[in-house]
């Protein structure tokens, strides 16, 4: 019992670790409580009246606590001191030692514990923490702590969801006592549950490899051990019930173990609690041999079974010892016949030929069947495929969604909300407009007539459709992506689809499999809409409506698909500016759309450099051209500057559509491959007479030459709405317009070469690896030694050391590479070129 002090108290510091804590003393000179000091605490006893001197100490253990404890004294430990100024409260009055309050509002029941000795000094860490127990549990019990997984505790607990812990949890938050603000009931300290297969040893039966292997590490994951089929340390032997129908009598000779489902395992692990083996127990079946079979023997426990078979025995040896066939015991006798009128429906006599009442009965009855008509079969089958259909909804939605997210279950809910509503939260309203069409199509197919409208139906559900279809189909693949990281991160998860996997309303379908309904239903019902048509006279009023309903679903599959494009369009522009280093922010717009990318070499000197890699986007109004950044040109930089992740590209210019003038197809000649080129408007020139030429060589397989230029001529006839596409790309030859690849080419195969050599050297010049770079470092050394004078000049040229080489003598390429300029120019041409018969002429001009 906990109670608050009155205002006034002394304090008796207790043993020569509590006198010397100088927080300690100073925290009740804050609450302007007195105390004094004691080595044992014994000579206060006497002079200290009922609940006004606390005895405080740091250790609640030994010769000194247990007296003052015998004693009936106030005893508290200093957290609780330091948690008073905190709350500005006085010190709370406790019946038992009380060190803190760690366990305060915990009510505590054991289970498991065959000895008392083992539970005692739990107890007292529980009280001196602030926390209650109870011998018996109920649902006021907070935690059951356990040292076995069954009996009527663990189930109670199971059942009420109250967490069972292992006894590793007391002592972990008793090792955290002095530490303020810690609750028993943390996360860090909640981890310490009881393992759901705690002290079991599984076997595992009829599983394939992969799975039982998988099975097996969760055993392990999950505090338990497995061992072979037939093992005698076996506790529990797990088949598969899919595929196992009956198991070995010799398998289940010993009694001592349980014999469950593989929904058992996935269960106890989606938990995280040992599940009750007796819900899914394997029952063996017996035939008359005595041995597992299919036969069940009926009367085989049944009250005057014996009689029966006593008087059955003697029949048999009369029958024996008489002339004649002999009648065998389980041939069933024809006086056991039951016995029917001439006139039933159901006569079966022992005649082969049936009688004429039977063959009237038969006839009568089929003509009393309603023939369906063509149009009724197909109404009737669209009707059947919506109730499936509803079906699969109301399978994910109850099966799946309401047990996922629910709260009061063990452990509370598998998975957050937030995954919940990526998963599922666009079924809900797909799930009421179809159970709305399927109540339609069954009134309408039970008062069936063929003038009746079919086509209605979906027309007034074509804009709930509308809104029900498009979030789902749009984030369906995210909601895949979702599932399958829960399905990896979260063992409950998994272990939940597991179980569900074996349910007969799942039909042995997972979660992604079921999703993916809603993306097939419409094409579905558009097909049989279609045969509805078909099979409805153009003189029936609902041929035009069902006509309508035809149109009104494809129009619905277009919005669908025309807003998933606008969707995933958005997610590309996303990631586009993200790849981009000091993108425009203008790049982002909503009437803008990504068409096209390809990778190129600059051959022009315009925008980055020529030989350097670029990239470049196209969108319905703009081209984004971006210098790609690749291991070739990055390769030299100092490690240092690798220390920020640097982004794939980095933006140069932005073109607009308008200002391209001419599209240029290089015609492929030895000298110029794969090359194209824009002829754009001059930004800087207000007059527009000036114009650039910009020619790239593609670089990458992804996108051809002519997909690109084909593209970039189409965005623009589109933009400026005119459809004089073929002057707007012309093929050119490269020559005229200086434009050649046999340079670039020649140069990229070098740098490639060089890069690859420069990776060898770099390993064969290792001051690890190699000695001989240690001679090359001393005789370098010794030239500039003061005994040695070197060269005139001051230079070692013309010296060549013993252990080194001159790399432009061992590679042409190393040499080759160094010739190249700085500026990466490939060739220097004096000549210009007019670009102005490449260009479209201005209106304005």
């Amino acid at each position: 019992m906990i109670s608050d002090t009155k205002d006034s108290c002394k304090v008796v510091l207790v043993g020569k670790d509590t006198q010397n804590n100088e927080k300690l003393k100073t925290t009740l000179q804050e609450l302007k409580i007195t105390y004094v000091n004691s080595e044992d605490g014994l000579d206060c006893v006497q002079d200290a009246s009922e609940w006004d001197t606390a005895f405080v100490l740091e250790n609640f253990e030994g010769h000194v606590f247990h007296k003052l404890h015998k004693a009936e004294t106030w005893i508290v430990g200093p957290p609780i001191i330091f948690q008073c100024a905190i709350d500005k409260k006085p010190i709370p009055q406790h019946t038992r030692p009380l060190f803190c309050t760690a366990m305060q509002g915990v009510i505590v029941c054991f289970t498991g514990f065959s000895k008392r000795e083992e539970v005692s000094p739990l107890a007292d860490l529980i009280h001196h923490m602030g926390g209650s127990v109870r011998k018996d549990i109920s649902p006021k019990v907070t935690h059951l702590v356990a040292n076995c997984i069954d009996g009527f505790k663990y189930r109670f607990a199971v059942g009420y969801g109250t967490p069972i812990m292992d006894a590793k949890w007391i002592y972990r938050v008793w090792e955290e006592r002095n530490t303020l603000g810690v609750k028993a009931t943390d996360e860090k300290m909640m981890q310490h549950r009881m393992p759901p297969f705690y002290k079991c040893c599984l076997c595992f039966y009829g599983f394939s490899d992969e799975e039982k292997k998988h099975m097996e590490e969760l055993t392990i994951e999950n505090g338990g051990t497995f061992a072979a089929v037939g093992d005698d340390d076996c506790s529990h032997l797990v088949y598969d019930d899919q595929q196992v129908k009956d198991i070995p009598v010799n398998l289940l000779d010993n009694t001592n173990f349980y014999v469950v489902r593989g929904e058992w395992f996935w269960g106890s692990i989606q938990m995280e609690a040992c599940a009750d083996e007796t819900l899914y127990e394997y029952h063996q079946k017996i035939d008359f041999n005595g041995v597992n079979g299919n036969i069940f023997m009926p009367g085989r426990n049944m009250s005057g079974s014996k009689s029966r078979k006593r008087k059955r025995l003697k029949e048999n040896i009369a029958q024996l010892a008489a002339d004649g066939e002999y009648d065998s015991p389980f041939k069933r006798r024809s006086t056991d016949r039951v016995s029917m009128s001439p006139n039933s429906f159901l006569d079966a006599s022992n005649t082969p030929d049936k009688s004429d009442v039977f063959s009237e009965s038969v006839e009568s009855y089929k003509e009393k069947i309603p023939k369906m008509s063509p149009r009724l079969q197909v109404v009737t089958e669209l009707l059947q495929t919506e109730k499936n259909y509803v079906g699969i909804l109301h399978t994910v939605i109850n099966t799946f969604k309401t047990e996922i997210e629910k709260s009061n279950q063990y452990n509370g809910a598998i998975l957050g909300a937030q995954e919940v509503k990526l998963i599922f939260g666009n079924i809900p309203p797909i799930y009421e407009v179809h159970c709305k069409i399927r109540d339609r199509l069954s009134q309408i197919v039970d008062n069936w007539k063929e003038e009746v409208s079919v086509g209605d139906i979906f027309i007034e559900h074509a804009e709930a459709l509308m809104k029900a279809y498009p979030p789902f189909v749009n984030f369906f693949e995210q909601t895949k992506e979702t599932i399958a990281k829960s399905d990896k991160t979260n063992p409950r998860f998994h272990a939940f689809l597991k179980v569900c996997l074996s349910k007969p309303e799942c039909g042995r379908q997972s979660l992604t499999e079921l999703l993916i309904r809603p993306v097939q239903r419409l094409p579905s019902v558009s097909l049989l809409l279609n045969d509805i048509l078909k099979h409805t006279t153009k003189d029936n009023p609902d041929y035009t409506k069902v006509e309508k309903a035809l149109q009104v679903a494809k129009e619905v599959m277009t919005h669908i698909n025309e807003d998933k494009r606008k969707t995933e369009n958005q997610v590309v522009m996303f990631d586009i500016m993200n790849d981009i280093d000091n993108c425009p922010a203008t790049l982002l717009s909503s009437h803008r759309r990504f068409v096209s990318k390809i990778d190129v070499i600059e051959l022009s000197d315009e925008l980055c450099g020529k030989g350097l890699p670029m990239s470049l986007f196209l969108f319905t109004d703009s081209v984004e051209m971006c210098k790609r950044r690749s291991k070739y040109t990055t390769s030299m930089k100092s490690p240092a500057t690798h220390k920020t992740p640097q982004k794939p590209f980095k933006h140069l210019v932005m073109i607009p559509l308008p200002t391209i003038k001419r599209v240029l197809d290089c015609n492929e000649t030895e000298d110029c491959r794969n090359a194209f080129g824009l002829i754009c408007k001059s930004t800087l020139d207000t007059k527009g007479t000036s114009s650039k030429l910009y020619s790239f060589m593609v670089d990458s397989e992804e996108t051809t030459k002519k997909e690109f230029v084909t593209s970039v001529g189409k965005s623009i006839v589109n933009l400026n709405c005119v459809s004089d596409y073929d002057s707007l790309v012309l093929s050119v030859e490269g020559k005229d317009l200086q434009i050649s690849t046999s340079e670039v080419e020649r140069k990229t195969h070098t740098l490639s070469r060089a890069a690859r050599l420069g990776k060898r050297v770099s390993r064969a010049f290792s001051f690890n690896k190699t000695p001989k770079l240690k001679r090359a470092v001393s005789s370098i050394s010794h030239a500039f030694s003061p005994g040695v004078h070197p060269s005139p000049g001051g230079d070692l040229r013309g010296k060549r050391l013993a252990s080194c080489a001159d790399l432009t003598e061992v590679s042409p390429t190393l040499s080759t590479f160094s010739s190249y300029p700085s500026t990466m120019t490939l060739y220097e041409d004096p000549d210009s070129v007019s670009l102005d018969c490449y260009s479209l002429k201005d209106s304005n001009d």
